[in-house]
């Protein structure tokens, strides 16, 4: 059942971002994620490396979204490159790059040879890192498996210039051997803002048996690098009556709102019985204080499935090849101001902007774990 929550659709429902003339960038550009940048000492040079050496002494949002280009001649499907746009806290523009901050491998071995997808970004440690889907074609390897996607990483001093760590390592579902015909992809990976108890936190959806039980895991590290340890799902999908199969998969980087305690704006993918998509998504409180690693699920204080669906032109349409219509899909929101800020990619072509007061997404969530 949809929850009718008031999300304001910004800019009339018009795109925030779409593509462009640039080559990299021509087909379609969607999911994006989303940094509030504050002036402090810190962030600095992110700063500079964003907007030149002048001191700013505003806050801008920082977006790195994925973009795929019209036509790839020489791939089996055209690749995904990740692109910069920066923006007024109101996500009016800026700046926007014209080139690239991370492009795909350029070796056929490289874990994200076919591109680098669905950036999500956490400063953790004093730096910046970015996780994101890693693509490679895989038949080389394993005939029945046309390609193989991995939770892979990168960290960077200023958001500008990023260094590739590469597939995250570890133990357990979705960090096995890369070049295993055993090993399972694994996408949606997402780092909390924060560690708990010590330890680096991630979500991450191993795409594990069929669709229809792909399930949201987390994981944890010593480091933001890894190696992880995977201590199982933390949710499924609530499978609704009208669809054939539904899914999850993690989202935004997870808001703080006390201590051990986040809102996480995720997913829910939905097959109808004619194969066609639906994503939606889903609001989540975590709370580490009652959370038992033994027992993953016990993270979820309450859930809130549907809170927001494809209802606009740009949401509803998927008007080119590379086009999937019938899709909200977050990687990136902020607060500010009262505002929750919801990034987006619409129809897997544009990247748009919902807002939110945060107190009703809030409240809403601490009330289902009152009733419970």
């Amino acid at each position: 059942m949809p929850f009718n929550l008031p999300f304001e659709r910004l800019h009339g429902g018009q795109p925030l971002l779409s593509p462009t003339i640039n080559w990299w960038e021509s087909g379609v550009t969607f999911n994006t994620a989303a940094v509030l940048l504050t002036p402090t000492e810190e962030n600095l040079p992110a700063f500079r490396a964003l907007l030149g050496p002048e001191v700013v002494q505003e806050e801008i949002v920082v977006l790195h979204y994925r973009a795929r280009p019209a036509t790839d001649p020489g791939y089996p499907w055209t690749r995904s490159f990740i692109g910069v746009s920066i923006h007024k806290p109101d996500l009016t523009p800026i700046l926007r790059f014209e080139t690239p901050v991370l492009e795909p491998g350029g070796s056929i071995c490289d874990a994200d040879h076919q591109g680098v997808e669905d950036p999500r970004v956490s400063q953790l440690d004093g730096k910046w890192w970015m996780v994101y889907c890693g693509v490679t074609p895989f038949e080389h390897v394993d005939p029945l498996q046309a390609w193989r996607g991995s939770v892979c990483i990168a960290s960077s001093d200023d958001l500008v210039h990023w260094n590739k760590l590469g597939p995250v390592e570890g133990s357990g579902h979705g960090f096995g051997d890369r070049t295993a015909t055993d090993s399972v992809s694994n996408k949606d990976g997402v780092l909390f803002p924060d560690r708990i108890d010590g330890k680096v936190v991630m979500l991450h959806r191993p795409m594990i048996g069929d669709i229809g039980t792909w399930q949201v895991n987390i994981a944890t590290a010593e480091e933001p690098c890894g190696p992880f340890k995977d201590h199982g799902p933390v949710h499924g999908a609530i499978h609704p009556a009208e669809y054939e199969k539904s899914w999850v998969g993690a989202g935004a980087v997870p808001i703080k709102i006390g201590e051990g305690r986040y809102i996480s704006l995720e997913h829910t993918g939905n097959y109808y019985g004619d194969n066609q998509r639906k994503y939606v998504l889903d609001a989540f409180l975590y709370d580490f204080n009652n959370w038992d690693p033994a027992h993953p699920e016990t993270l979820v204080a309450a859930r809130m499935d549907d809170v927001m669906r494809p209802e606009t032109t740009y949401e509803v349409r998927g008007p080119y090849l590379d086009s999937v219509a019938n899709v909200v899909f977050v990687c990136g929101a902020y607060v500010h101001e009262e505002w929750l800020y919801v990034v987006y990619g619409g129809g897997d072509t544009f990247i748009l902007a919902a807002r939110i007061p945060f107190s009703t997404l809030v409240n809403a969530l601490e009330a289902r774990v009152e009733n419970r």
